[in-house]
């Protein structure tokens, strides 16, 4: 059978300040189409069910992850699983560990690779194209990757030096040809070339194999790894588990899959065809999926342009007004806003380093917080207070938890909420308010078919998330430690 194997990692740094390292860009949405996790398992539904796709996140994602799923449950009969990872490794020892909790499934399993930030159309051939690239995998015992042909010079990308022809594994559609060699991304001269002689295409990042083929190859050109997964496969399912796990990520050096594994193999073979791939990986790309006005703008949101050319610019609650700009991009979110040229864009992860640098909370995450029950927004704060506006979904609640380092004080905006403060039970309702003493246990939920809106004062010597202790759980945070087959949350009780 067919599996799909979704990278969903990210650090937030190419498309801050809309990502954050708590909220890496698979979970940002672009054309008001849904986060680009949940457009990348859609496009695989047709052909691949939830019950055979996993999902490779890191550790502190999972929570946002869980939370996307959820809101597709309409559509989901079951749930795709999550596999998190306590440190990135990048990507070939994620495939690995992914691909051996697969295996563990289906011996003669056929996976399918691929990213959760990009973009393709149409559906319909890329399913063919998937479905094919499946058959020749198995049928052929080899590792197939997707050439794209370029139609510009592109220095951000990686490229296939492609072999001989394969007629025989062609089709009307697609056409089938060895890999001679991965290259590198290319300067822009280079760049131009490859374009001009046909012979090179872009490496998209997808692949599809059997996982019987990928272990040989990874036992031939990665023996270590593979020693160590084959200690890792004798321990799943037993006491063993947790700690083998933590030595494999602990351990294991990191390395992607084509410097680790595709560039030595000599069974790669690509397949390419009539699909429109696009790699959502900077602020540039907006260039390719977004429209453009008389003037190549791409303006999103709410702002106001003038006299510029070949300028992107989104706003979100501010109005933002651009005057004779050129070749610039400008995001304005709640907390930080961007300004760059255009061909600067990849610098922006230098931004987040100097932001991590000084502990900015700017780098990690967003003023308004999403959560399985809700969101909460940050609307001041300073060395002994913050103060937060926290939305709770109707019939969901929060955790039953304790704080060491501060109290509360919560007052009821919206709704009716049911508190729960060390053996009571209180309830509250608009304009009504408690107080949340350090040290006691308490729980907050949303009993009502409306949203309950909560203004929470917190104040203390320390007041950053990980002041929590949790009693009880319904959305699986107590056990949020990485390891394999992750089952995200199934319709919790409230």
């Amino acid at each position: 059978m067919l599996y799909s194997l979704i990278m969903a990692g990210g650090s937030g740094t190419r498309f801050w300040p809309m990502s954050r390292e708590l909220f890496p860009k698979q979970f940002l949405s672009f054309e008001a189409e849904g986060p680009l996790l949940a457009r990348t398992i859609d496009r695989v539904l047709p052909l691949i069910p939830e019950e055979r796709i996993t999902l490779v996140v890191g550790a502190s994602h999972a929570a946002e992850t869980r939370r996307i799923l959820q809101t597709m449950n309409e559509g989901l009969g079951r749930h795709p699983r999550i596999i998190a990872e306590p440190r990135s490794l990048n990507t070939l020892p994620a495939i690995a560990v992914a691909a051996l909790s697969i295996l563990r499934e289906d011996p003669e399993a056929v996976i399918a690779v691929m990213a959760s930030d990009h973009m393709i159309s149409p559906q319909d051939n890329f399913l063919a194209l998937l479905q094919h690239a499946a058959q020749v995998a198995q049928n052929e015992k080899v590792l197939i990757t997707f050439g794209i042909l370029p139609h510009r010079p592109e220095t951000g990308f990686g490229y296939l030096e492609l072999g001989d022809s394969l007629p025989e594994h062609s089709t009307g559609l697609f056409s089938a040809r060895r890999v001679a060699r991965f290259v590198e991304k290319p300067n822009m001269e280079t760049a131009r070339r490859f374009v001009e002689d046909k012979n090179h295409h872009w490496n998209s990042g997808m692949f599809v194999f059997s996982a019987p083929v990928f272990f040989e190859e990874l036992a031939r050109f990665q023996p270590e790894m593979s020693a160590a997964l084959e200690t890792l496969a004798r321990a799943l399912g037993t006491p063993d588990e947790r700690r083998e796990i933590d030595r494999f990520y602990r351990t294991t050096t990191p390395v992607s899959i084509d410097y680790g594994l595709m560039e030595h193999s000599t069974r790669v073979w690509s397949l390419s065809g009539p699909i429109d791939w696009k790699d959502v990986g900077s602020w540039s790309a907006l260039d390719d999926i977004s429209e453009k006005d008389g003037r190549g703008n791409v303006i999103l949101g709410n702002a106001v342009v003038i006299d510029s050319d070949n300028t992107i610019v989104r706003a979100d609650k501010r109005v933002v007004a651009a005057i004779g700009l050129k070749d610039m991009i400008v995001v304005d979110t709640d907390d930080a806003t961007l300004i760059c040229a255009k061909d600067q864009a990849q610098k922006v992860r230098e931004v987040v380093g100097q932001l991590r640098e000084r502990n900015a909370v700017e780098a990690m995450e967003h003023r308004t917080t999403h959560r399985p029950w809700g969101s909460y927004t940050i609307l001041d704060q300073g060395p002994m207070y913050k103060i937060k506006s926290v939305t709770v979904n109707p019939r969901a609640r929060l955790s039953l938890q304790m704080h060491l380092h501060r109290s509360e004080h919560w007052v009821v905006i919206a709704g009716t909420a049911r508190v729960t403060l060390g053996d009571q039970e209180i309830f509250l309702h608009t304009n009504q308010s408690i107080d949340i003493p350090k040290s006691t246990r308490h729980r907050i939920e949303n009993p009502g078919k409306v949203p309950l809106i909560v203004i929470e004062v917190q104040n203390g010597e320390y007041l950053e998330e990980d002041d929590i202790i949790r009693f009880q759980d319904d959305y699986r945070r107590m056990e949020e430690e990485p390891g394999l087959d992750r089952s995200p949350l199934r319709n919790p009780a409230p």
